[in-house]
């Protein structure tokens, strides 16, 4: 089937529109319907970048409460002042990395 065979034979854009659709399917109009399948193929990307950066705010959280946890496991028992207290944690807990670079990455990833 050619279109302009269908032009030739009298039919009307809507109707030669209606056989591409009913022969190649709705997206050879390059205007798929909004349902549930494309919902979940343009908000995948969403929820892949949202997965992503919730494990990310996760790893930071866990890592600095496990510092404090290791903190105050240390000096359990120990009378110590809230500035005494702030300044240990202060020295206990690692500086951010200087620079990111796709090795520094993978080993935060990886967890080393």
């Amino acid at each position: 089937m050619l279109i302009r065979d269908e032009i030739r034979a009298g039919k009307s854009d809507k109707e030669i529109y209606k056989k591409l659709e009913e022969d190649y399917g709705e997206t050879v109009l390059y205007a798929p319907k909004f349902d549930l399948q494309t919902a979940a193929l343009w908000l995948s990307p969403l929820l892949v970048a949202g997965a992503a950066g919730g494990m990310w705010a996760y790893n930071k959280h866990r890592q600095k409460t496990n510092v404090h946890i290791m903190a105050l496991n240390l000096v359990r028992g120990v009378p110590l002042t809230p500035k005494e207290k702030e300044t240990m944690l202060d020295l206990l807990t690692p500086p951010p990395p200087q620079g990111v670079t796709p090795s520094s990455l993978w080993s935060r990833w990886r967890g080393w």
